[in-house]
Parts: structure tokens; C-alpha cells; sequence
């Protein structure tokens, strides 16, 4: 009794519960999906999947819900919940404008809803085209904070063009589509709430992790980071056979220049090698790790390399930072570094007798007398 009074009597609390219940849904969805992915080791971007898996998600619903009023009068009722959704996509899921996929789904929706040959339909389609270009120009353009008020005019502009269509084509009243637009305020007001949310969620989880695994002096990864990283990669390498090579570096004489030169520029020379090193492994590979470990020592993992694959990339860091110029204040600071590599061996026990060998490598190099790479 209490169900079917709330659900005709008080539509717009029964469309509020309902979206956020699809909100819910697609985050469970998303996370079982990711877990599954991890389970069998299939490395999809989360970006990308969470963008895939919304849009088909969001397509069945669309879909499934028009099943329940094609070729009625009331096929109308959920050009809000399309609204919705193309905000869900533009603004939540942040996927990109791509023409080839939304095409056909508007084309084939059309087609659904015998609406194709209705010139209002097509006006309708290139309306949510034009608003969805919209959303995501707001986004590109406002990065600093959640453009909220952006987002409610512009959906109200967008919305209230769309609802002018219905009306035309399905003869609706005005008292019809002042209510629509009405809900679709209140739909906003929800949807950009939760989204903007979610977004501060993400910021305070993604700068919890940085201050957790990022070094704060040279933005590279942490000896934290790199502790997970080198068990992660040794249980690849067991379980999955996968090769990896890591290389070690520190700063030669890295103390005299803090005694000499003061500690400010001792942590611009740290700054700058790892500047130095990040744009050339930037340059060879995107997948390679970098970390800094130590005071003056930085730390770098190549999974699927094996040793006689990275001399190249070996000796471009080695090069790259004995070459440069350091120069603070007017004064010219000499820098140059010792290196040890090595690789993953099928007798290695741990994680730890890997690290250790590569260890023993640089240390090899510096009482030879520094400024050399020695492989193990």
C-alpha cells in the first residue's frame, strides 16, 4: 500500500531513489568487474574500463527501460533519465567525445523508438550531441574546482531545448513540461551533488596515496612504493615467468657537495637528476619504475626486460646526468653518478637477494672508482 502510494503520488523521491540506486549498481558492477580483471592478471586501464563499462551499462538501462513504452504515447517519460545518463558519461565517467560509438547507439535508439523519420527526433539527437560537448568543454576548461553552477545552466539550457522538442512532437502541455524541467532542476541538483562528492573523494584518496608514495622533495616514487613494487614484480616473476631488471644509481661524493655547496643545493641537484632521469625513461618507456630510496639514491624497476635488454637505457641515464649542467647561483656544481644493474634470477629465493645483488653491483662501481655502470 505505502509502495504504490509513493510510487504514484511522489514520482520525483521515486526517480531520485531510482538514480541513485543505477549509481550504486554501476559502482558494484565496476568493482567486480576490476576484482575479476585482477584475479586473472588482465591489465585494463581503470579509466578506460570504468568508461567501456558505463557506457554499456548505461545503453542496456536506456534500452531496457524503453522497452516498457515503445510505440505508446509515453515514450517521453524518460528524456530526463537520458539526460542523466549523458551526464553520468560526460561528467562522471569522463568519456571521451567518440563519434564512432555514440552514433550508432543514438541511430539504433532512434530506430527502437520508430522515431527516425520525425525531423524532431533528429534535432533531439543532435541536441544531446551538442550538450555533451558541452559538459565535456566545461570540464576541459574548469579543472581547478567542480564547475557546479556550469554544469546546472548548462543542463537547464540543454534540458529546456529538449523538453521544447517533446512538446512539439507529442503534443504535450505546458503545466507537462514546466514540471519536467522542473524535476530535471531537482535531478541536477542530485546527480552534480554526488558527482562533485565523489570527485572530492577521489582528490583526498589520490593525495593520501602521494603523500604516502611519492617522494615530496623530487616527485618521484618513494622507497615505500618501491618496496611494493619489487615484491609485486618477484611474485610476477614466479607465478607468470615475467622478466625484470632493475638499475641503481646514487650521486657520487653526494656529501661534500651538501658540505661545500649548503643543502639547498644539494636538493636542487637531487631534483634536477631526477628530472634527468624521469625525461629519459619517459622517453624509452612509460611502463619503467622510478623511485628515489635513499638520500642520494634512486632506484629503477623494468619489468618484462631482461639484462642485456637495458644497457642502452642504462647508459642514456648514466650519460644524461654526467653530461648536465648544474649550475645554481652562479656556481657550477660537478655531478656525476655510479650505477649497478642486474636482473631477476630463477635461483633467487626473495625479493631480497635480488635488491642485495644489485646492491653489491654499485657498490662494485664505486671502489672502482665511481663514475662507471657495472652489471651483475
Amino acid at each position: 500500500m505505502l509502495t504504490k502510494y509513493v510510487l504514484q503520488e511522489m514520482p520525483l523521491l521515486t526517480s531520485l531513489f531510482f538514480i541513485f540506486g543505477v549509481f550504486i549498481i554501476y559502482e558494484i558492477l565496476f568493482d567486480g568487474v576490476r576484482s575479476v580483471l585482477s584475479l586473472k592478471e588482465i591489465n585494463i586501464e581503470s579509466g578506460l574500463l570504468k568508461a567501456q563499462l558505463g557506457i554499456m551499462y548505461l545503453s542496456i538501462l536506456l534500452f531496457g527501460l524503453q522497452t516498457l513504452v515503445v510505440n505508446r504515447q509515453t515514450t517521453w517519460i524518460f528524456i530526463n533519465f537520458q539526460i542523466i545518463a549523458l551526464i553520468f558519461c560526460a561528467v562522471f565517467l569522463d568519456a571521451p567525445i567518440n563519434y564512432p560509438i555514440f552514433i550508432p547507439i543514438v541511430l539504433a535508439f532512434m530506430i527502437f523508438n520508430s522515431a527516425i523519420f520525425y525531423w524532431e527526433s533528429w534535432c533531439f539527437a543532435l541536441t544531446l550531441f551538442l550538450f555533451y560537448y558541452s559538459l565535456k568543454y566545461i570540464k576541459k576548461k574548469r579543472t581547478n574546482s567542480f564547475p557546479f553552477i556550469y554544469y546546472m545552466l548548462d543542463g537547464l539550457f540543454f534540458g529546456t531545448i529538449l523538453w521544447g522538442l517533446a512538446r512539439i512532437k507529442f503534443s504535450l502541455n505546458g503545466a507537462i513540461i514546466f514540471q519536467q524541467v522542473s524535476y530535471l532542476i531537482v535531478f541536477e541538483i542530485f546527480v552534480y551533488s554526488y558527482i562533485g562528492f565523489f570527485i572530492r573523494d577521489i582528490r583526498v584518496k589520490q593525495t593520501l596515496y602521494e603523500f604516502a608514495h611519492l617522494d615530496a622533495l623530487t616527485h618521484v616514487k618513494n622507497f615505500a612504493a618501491f618496496d611494493n613494487d619489487i615484491h609485486f614484480f618477484f611474485n610476477q616473476h614466479q607465478s607468470n615467468d615475467i622478466n625484470v631488471a632493475m638499475i641503481m644509481f646514487d650521486i657520487d661524493h653526494f656529501k661534500n657537495i651538501n658540505d661545500h655547496y649548503g643543502h639547498l643545493v644539494g636538493d636542487k641537484v637531487l631534483q634536477q637528476v631526477a628530472d634527468i632521469t624521469q625525461t629519459v625513461l619517459n622517453a624509452n618507456d612509460e611502463n619503467i619504475n622510478f623511485y628515489r630510496t635513499g638520500g642520494e639514491e634512486f632506484n629503477i624497476l623494468l619489468p618484462n626486460y631482461k639484462l642485456s635488454e637495458i644497457d642502452s637505457i642504462t647508459q642514456e641515464v648514466f650519460t644524461a646526468i654526467n653530461n648536465s649542467q648544474f649550475n645554481f647561483n652562479n656556481q657550477t656544481v660537478d655531478v656525476s653518478v655510479s650505477v649497478g644493474s642486474s636482473e631477476i634470477r630463477e635461483n633467487d629465493l626473495n625479493s631480497d637477494e635480488f635488491f642485495n645483488r644489485v646492491d653489491d653491483a654499485l657498490y662494485q662501481s664505486k671502489r672502482n672508482g665511481r663514475m662507471r655502470i657495472t652489471k651483475s
